[in-house]
């Protein structure tokens, strides 16, 4: 029989939020296709920028010449941030059901820093959650053992009692084999169902 959870983590992107607008808002309005963004967000900006070690400014300057924006750094990631602004009501108003019911809830997310102090701030999010956990910050991210161990040390809690939810089924098998208890989030549907048999 599993222990009792103490703190339930979930993932941002395609948990929290509705995953990947910005992409498809690029291709529709600028004509810039994921093939053309692929090398940098499969290079610098997940290697590096990720984990807090290069500026995302720095990061996309000589890019954006390439794909063609016409517009400035800071302007390209003004839009980036507000479009990628779309929480799931439903997943917040589980979030503070949660936490009403005393569990500890925390974000555990890889976010470069640009984006980790617009989740704190502008969307609210420091309020919303107990603890927030940006691989910028950390400086490492999933699937990296060190990811959940240093997240599982700041919350001083047995393995056993950490439920997390991310939409990567790899990222939750990492999350398992460190002892947490992890599931694979498909949709608030199958979410919902999935908590009331933890909650018994």
């Amino acid at each position: 029989m599993n222990p009792p959870i103490r703190a339930i983590l979930f993932d941002a992107d395609g948990v929290i939020l509705h995953p990947y607008r910005f992409r498809a808002w690029l291709e529709r309005e600028h004509a810039i296709t994921p093939a053309m963004t692929a090398p940098f967000f499969n290079g610098v900006f997940s290697r590096q920028c990720l984990v807090g070690q290069a500026g995302l400014a720095d990061a996309l300057a000589p890019w954006l010449p390439q794909w063609g924006w016409r517009g400035t750094v800071a302007e390209f990631i003004a839009a980036w941030l507000a479009v990628e602004n779309a929480p799931d009501e439903r997943m917040l108003a589980a979030v503070q059901a949660l936490r009403g019911a005393g569990f500890t809830v925390c974000l555990a997310t890889s976010q470069e820093a640009n984006r980790a102090a617009y989740m704190r701030k502008a969307m609210g999010f420091e309020t919303l959650f107990d603890r927030l956990y940006f691989s910028c910050e950390l400086g490492c991210q999933k699937p990296e053992p060190q990811f959940f161990q240093r997240i599982q040390a700041d919350l001083g809690l047995p393995a056993g009692q950490l439920l997390f939810w991310d939409d990567i089924p790899g990222w939750a098998a990492a999350a398992r084999a460190l002892g947490w208890q992890a599931e694979v989030f498909t949709g608030y549907e199958s979410f919902e169902q999935t908590m009331t048999r933890y909650l018994g």
